[in-house]
């Protein structure tokens, strides 16, 4: 039987990349991943709306979040409205995919977008993951792109897929090089 999304989700897919930890939800895992990688005034794009907690987090975190208007194209990320944003402060891309608030999943194109924004260059892609082992249609996963596994910080949390809520249990994945400095 092949392991679930769930289990190559846990377990560290390749050598250079493990659990940062086991971490109060995934929103402390938000904290940990931004708080390790931002330096003051570098920046975070994020596909709004979005949860309202990633604006606080990044500022928290000494950083600045950019916003990705999604709202005229379906929820979806035009490339070139990426690209656009893209500046030397640029640090990260926060995905949410299904999206909170709005449910959406973003498809292989805004994938491929963000993928091509982000692979080769320094910047990373923070992936929350809370809802993508909810829905019952097909989800693609960035996080499980081998190619940005030195990019990739993966936030998750148990206590939304595995109905543990009020558990507020969480984890980090993350490269080894970001693991040092968490």
């Amino acid at each position: 039987m092949p392991p679930t999304r769930a289990r190559r989700s846990c377990a560290p897919p390749s050598p250079g990349r493990r659990p940062g930890g086991v971490t109060v939800g995934a929103s402390q895992a938000l904290f940990t991943a931004l708080l390790g990688i931002l330096n003051p005034g570098e920046e975070v794009i994020v596909p709004v709306p979005a949860f309202s907690l990633y604006e606080t987090i990044i500022t928290i975190a000494g950083g600045k979040m950019v916003p990705l208007d999604v709202s005229k194209t379906g929820f979806q990320i035009d490339p070139a409205a990426l690209d656009r944003l893209i500046s030397p402060k640029t640090k990260a891309i926060l995905l949410n995919s299904p999206n909170n608030p709005t449910g959406v999943i973003l498809n292989e194109g805004s994938l491929d977008a963000v993928r091509r924004a982000v692979l080769g260059k320094p910047i990373f892609l923070v992936s929350d993951n809370v809802y993508t082992d909810l829905v019952y249609a097909p989800c693609p996963d960035l996080s499980l792109d081998g190619a940005l596994k030195e990019q990739l910080l993966l936030c998750q949390s148990f206590s939304k897929p595995y109905a543990m809520t009020g558990w507020r249990l969480g984890y980090l994945v993350c490269p080894e090089y970001v693991m040092e400095r968490l």
